[in-house]
């Protein structure tokens, strides 16, 4: 079981580590992330990934180019993540693979149509 001191300071090093995160990114990332709701939680994702959250008050569009550079970013910094993202419409998130977002050939398919 955990103490106060052992959860506080597991929360300081997942802010820290988020923190991290943002710094690194481009400007544009930055500013798209400060107007977001978004964390990241460990192991909580598909098959043991990370899961990064994230709370749009707007339709998701997966190829939208901020969420292009976010799940580059992501994978730059801790390898394939999950994503969940909540979007505006509804209570239940569009669960999405970063790979799967960075696939040249989905996003190829899509725009063929």
């Amino acid at each position: 079981m955990l103490t106060n001191h052992q959860l506080l300071q597991e929360l300081r090093q997942k802010q820290q580590q988020l923190q991290r995160f943002r710094s690194t990114a481009d400007k544009p990332l930055q500013a798209m992330l400060d107007q977001h709701d978004w964390g990241l939680v460990s192991g909580a994702g598909h098959g043991g990934l990370p899961l990064l959250t994230l709370r749009f008050n707007h339709r998701i569009a997966l190829d939208d180019p901020f969420l292009l550079a976010l799940a580059e970013a992501s994978e730059h910094t801790w390898g394939p993540i999950d994503f969940a993202l909540f979007s505006g419409e509804t209570q239940d998130p569009v669960r999405v693979l970063s790979r799967t977002l960075l696939d040249q050939r989905w996003r190829w398919r899509r725009s063929s149509r």
